[in-house]
């Protein structure tokens, strides 16, 4: 019986440190994002896997906004042509750039400023423990959050971090479609530009 309890109590523990790792990683983030802290954030970022989810969010946002239909294997193909092309998503992720796109909320160094009434992450959006917590996904070396509480869940972001090397590192950002779209208007402006 006490080999049991204590089995239990040893699971427990592991559960509850396997569920606030992730959140506590995200805290550190958030804050080196309030302080515009590049070398902590740089050390949380996987920049080459956010250059794919943004370019993946460009292309299917150009997709539907052209009418285009494409089956997955061509939108793919085409994300893989505009990762090499898009001047949008090369200005976004740099430690500077996609500091100011969360810490904003709005592709400052993309579409200028933004406009009124837009919130970006910071402790206060991200609101309680328990909401935060209930706003997020746990998956085996996965964990999603969305942020701003404040905000509809469409207007949200969605963080993905990854187990990276034993390090939670924010390896996807899913963008509000409204930013989505807007993201794919600057990069056909600018192939179109060339």
């Amino acid at each position: 019986m006490r080999k049991t309890l204590f089995a239990l109590l040893v699971i427990g523990f592991v559960w509850i440190a396997y569920a606030a790792w992730p959140l506590y990683e995200l805290l550190v983030l958030v804050r080196a994002i309030e302080a515009r802290d590049l070398l902590t954030m740089v050390r949380h970022v996987s920049f080459d896997r956010i250059r794919v989810s943004l370019t993946e969010q460009l292309v299917t946002a150009y997709i539907r906004r052209s009418g285009i239909k494409l089956n997955p294997f061509a939108q793919q193909a085409a994300a893989a042509g505009l990762s090499v092309f898009s001047p949008v998503v090369t200005k976004l992720v740099s430690p500077e750039a996609l500091s100011e796109l969360l810490a904003v909320g709005w592709p400052v160094a993309v579409a200028g400023n933004p406009p009124a009434g837009t919130l970006g992450i910071n402790r206060e959006a991200l609101g309680t423990a328990w909401q935060i917590f209930s706003a997020s996904q746990y998956g085996i070396g996965r964990f999603d959050v969305s942020a701003p509480i404040e905000l509809p869940r469409l207007d949200r972001f969605r963080l993905t971090f990854q187990l990276v090397a034993w390090r939670w590192q924010l390896t996807g950002i899913l963008l509000p479609g409204k930013i989505q779209d807007l993201l794919a208007d600057e990069a056909i402006k600018a192939a179109q530009s060339r």
